[in-house]
């Protein structure tokens, strides 16, 4: 499958980041992450909504691009341009120990990270376990696949590890 627009969606500790990244050390594609199109200043300054459109119209009119996110309210133009939407629907036991593993990680390393304190972290997984269970979040499995199934031409949907493998397979 030849793509040169891909856009990567799922909840926290599904993978967007790292996925975004080997996708683009393969295809040797620029990646954006919408965190960073959300925010001036990572976590604290937010753009307004019609701010990070416009950034992300910009995105979608390159002939190549590589974006993550799990951001719905200004990503349509990357829904709408990708030749392939990736839809990691990762299970969520997996996607708590992720979480938790992520930030020993990065307690360990010596290095400071923004928000990675115990009471973030179990922010995050309140958020997770609302992403399958509620109907009134912001955002839910139900609203993600909702949008990909109304925006996206081409989707890939990946649950495990070996539909990674096939995803890589066939990409190109």
């Amino acid at each position: 499958m030849k793509a040169r627009k891909i856009h990567i969606v799922g909840i926290y500790g599904s993978g967007k980041s790292t996925l975004a990244k080997k996708l683009g050390e393969k295809l040797n594609i620029k990646t954006y992450d919408l965190d960073e199109i959300k925010y001036k200043r990572k976590y604290d300054q937010i753009r307004t909504v019609s701010q990070r459109k416009r950034i992300v119209k910009g995105i979608s009119k390159k002939s190549s691009w590589i974006s993550e996110g799990a951001w719905l309210d200004y990503a349509l133009d990357l829904y709408k341009s990708a030749d392939l939407v990736v839809f990691l629907k990762i299970p969520k036991n997996v996607l708590y120990k992720r979480i938790i593993f992520r930030f020993f990680k990065r307690k360990l390393s010596g290095k400071r990270y923004f928000g990675n304190n115990l009471k973030n972290t179990g922010k995050i997984m309140r958020n997770v376990r609302r992403y399958f269970h509620s109907t009134d979040y912001f955002m839910t499995l139900r609203s993600h696949e909702n949008y990909i199934n109304k925006h996206a031409r081409n989707i890939f949907v990946v649950k495990n590890k070996k539909d990674l493998k096939k995803l890589f397979g066939e990409i190109s």
